[in-house]
């Protein structure tokens, strides 16, 4: 006869089944969980690339120096962007309303001063009588009709001029791929033994004489 123990591997057999499954499903949840939590940096398509915060001269509050000080925003995507409604802010919130087409890969130049809008091609003014940016420290807000921020230019107290590295997020999220994970190896359950045990003897023992 099998002993318990030559018959317990088929038993526990099941279970290894059951164990694999689990493992297996647990790797694949943990692996969408990864995909849909990573992102990717994002690259705002409608952005300052310029900020000239501080005018060269002295600060004379005459019209050429006013206009001297602007910000340029810049159209990275491949098709025209409508910019009315959207807006551009400094921190203690003074507002410039834009307006019209910017056309792909175009910049629009938005002076502080007084001067006609689109004169020259490119070019706004904010019409203000006094500066915007702060010299020694600010943040220019670009922000879209309904309210979004579209980008962010911010600055400390030295310098005069900023590309605008880096800034706020993007006005269209970025396409993220999924991470895929590939399993190494393939578990498969282990075979319970095969191995009869030995069969007791059947040959009676010689009996001598007596």
């Amino acid at each position: 006869m099998s002993s318990p123990s030559d018959a317990a591997p088929a038993t526990r057999q099941p279970w290894r089944w059951i164990a694999v499954g689990v493992t297996t499903v647990a790797v694949t949840a943990a692996g969408i969980t990864y995909a849909s939590a990573s992102t990717t940096a994002a690259v705002p398509n409608v952005r300052f690339t310029k900020v000239y915060y501080n005018s060269p001269g002295s600060d004379t509050r005459t019209n050429a120096s006013l206009n001297a000080e602007y910000v340029q925003v810049t159209n990275k995507t491949s098709k025209s962007v409508d910019l009315a409604g959207w807006t551009i802010r400094d921190k203690s919130n003074h507002v410039h309303t834009l307006a019209g087409t910017l056309a792909a890969g175009k910049a629009l130049t938005v002076h502080t001063g007084k001067g006609t809008n689109g004169k020259p091609a490119g070019h706004r003014y904010w019409q203000s009588g006094n500066y915007v940016w702060n010299n020694t420290g600010d943040t220019a807000t670009l922000r879209t009709k309904t309210g979004a921020t579209a980008h962010t230019c911010t600055w400390g107290k030295t310098g005069s001029v900023t590309s605008c590295p880096g800034g706020g997020p993007a006005t269209v999220p970025p396409t993220t791929r999924p991470t895929t994970i590939t399993p190494t190896k393939t578990l498969v359950p282990t075979t319970a033994p095969t191995t009869k045990p030995t069969t007791e003897p059947t040959t009676e023992p010689t009996v001598g004489p007596g």
